[in-house]
C-alpha cells in the first residue's frame, strides 16, 4: 500500500542514505537503489537545493549525506513504510 501514496525511488534513496556506516557516492547510491545515475544525480542536487542532502567532492567522486532536515524526512518515510506494511 505504501507504493500507492509515495514515489518509491526518492523514498528508497532517502532511506538508503540513513545507513551512515557506508560512504555513499552517487554511483553507489544508484546501484543500491536500482535507479540510474542520471536520475540519482538530478534528484540529489534538487534535494541539496532544498537543504535535505549535502554533497561533498572527494576527488572525482561526490559523497552524499543527509542533513539534519533530511534525516528527519528519511526517518518519517521509514516510519510510514513500517506502519503501512502488512504484519
Amino acid at each position: 500500500m505504501f507504493r500507492v501514496f509515495v514515489k518509491v525511488k526518492p523514498c528508497s534513496i532517502m532511506t538508503t542514505l540513513k545507513d551512515q556506516n557506508s560512504t555513499w557516492y552517487l554511483s553507489k547510491l544508484a546501484l543500491a537503489t536500482g535507479t540510474t545515475y542520471v536520475y540519482v544525480t538530478k534528484l540529489v542536487y534538487s534535494l541539496c537545493k532544498e537543504g535535505y542532502l549535502q554533497v561533498e567532492p572527494k576527488g572525482k567522486k561526490r559523497m552524499v549525506r543527509l542533513t539534519e532536515k533530511g534525516l528527519i524526512v528519511a526517518n518519517a518515510i521509514s516510519d510510514l513504510n513500517s506502519r503501512m506494511s502488512p504484519k
